[in-house]
């Protein structure tokens, strides 16, 4: 075998070391890349996760928006058809938890309408039971009624209706007291037009002169005034001549009769005869008079008295005021309403 001189080892040495430099360096290259690799997986995966992780959140928040405007539609139906404070402030409070600045901004303006409605109901049912307590006021039957009427929208049919019925009922009630009121003043009326031709009757009363047959000649006068006075005259063509004055005294009235007899025959002597009789009295009694009253015990004021002819007709009309208008409002009030009748 040839022996390699020095030159010749030194060169091989250096292309050996060479050849171990280059392998180390490739080696350390593969090396950097493979690691280099691991690191962008890395990242990829942990981009991924992120990217994952978010939209799966947004998800979650598209679905909790999306039930929540649910709620709120929901919640929304049920205070339309019936509109309250509670189911307003459930509304409110729904929307309040929305995100989407466009679906709040629809329903809060879906809210206001539902306000505005809901002072519409409040207004007409205030005016309703204003006019239930004051059924005879014109004025407040006319607002009740424009209250009524204001409310327009067609989920407010049923509340309307009921408003309207109890509207109706009191204005019933209102007319059915005008006219028993206006038949009491009619009995009223009535009552006195009697009264006054029945006083007529007490009043004085003149009799003509009564003509008996026969020689006598009779006059007579009858006052009823309190005093009755009868004056017979009886002139006689027989004989004598007979006078007899008499007089009856009552408790409230006087009767005195006085007889004239004159006779030309004979000579009959005065023959006077006094008569007192206690009790007596030609004169009708006095008409009992009734009264009818109603009075407020509470203020101690009298609401009604009306003189009657009768106990049935003040009973009556007693009855009568007792169911008019304002004794019901009275008693509505609170007020101690008593009627009855007395007699004068």
């Amino acid at each position: 075998m040839k022996k390699l001189t020095k030159k010749q080892m030194i060169t091989t040495g250096a292309i050996a070391i060479l050849a171990i430099g280059g392998v180390s360096v490739a080696a350390i290259n593969h090396g950097n890349s493979v690691h280099a690799q691991q690191v962008a997986k890395a990242k990829a995966h942990e981009a991924k996760v992120k990217a994952d992780k978010k939209a799966k959140a947004e998800q979650l928040a598209k679905e909790k928006e999306t039930a929540q405007q649910k709620q709120v539609a929901t919640l929304l139906a049920t205070a339309t058809k019936n509109p309250s404070d509670a189911s307003i402030k459930a509304v409110n409070d729904a929307i309040a938890k929305l995100t989407d600045q466009k679906e709040k901004t629809k329903d809060a303006d879906l809210v206001k309408g539902l306000n505005n409605r809901l002072i519409l109901i409040k207004k007409a049912q205030a005016a309703v039971k204003d006019y239930q307590a004051h059924a005879t006021d014109a004025n407040k039957q006319k607002a009740a009624q424009v209250a009524i009427n204001a409310l327009i929208d067609k989920n407010d049919a049923t509340v309307k209706a009921q408003l309207q019925k109890l509207f109706d009922d009191s204005n019933k009630q209102a007319q059915e007291a005008a006219k028993s009121a206006q038949a009491s003043q009619t009995a009223s009326s009535t009552t006195g037009t009697n009264k006054n031709d029945k006083s007529k009757d007490t009043q004085t009363n003149d009799n003509p002169a009564v003509v008996d047959s026969g020689t006598n000649n009779q006059a007579t006068s009858n006052v009823n005034s309190g005093n009755n006075t009868y004056v017979p005259n009886t002139p006689n063509t027989g004989g004598g001549s007979n006078t007899a004055p008499n007089g009856n005294s009552g408790g409230s009235a006087s009767n005195s009769n006085s007889n004239n007899t004159s006779n030309n025959g004979g000579g009959n002597a005065n023959n006077n005869n006094n008569n007192n009789n206690n009790g007596g009295g030609n004169v009708a009694p006095p008409a009992t008079k009734y009264i009818a009253w109603v009075k407020d015990n509470t203020t101690g004021q009298m609401l009604f008295s009306q003189e009657c002819s009768s106990w049935a007709s003040a009973s009556a009309a007693a009855s009568s005021f007792m169911n008019s208008a304002a004794v019901t409002n009275l008693i509505f009030d609170g007020h101690d309403v008593h009627s009855g009748v007395n007699q004068a």
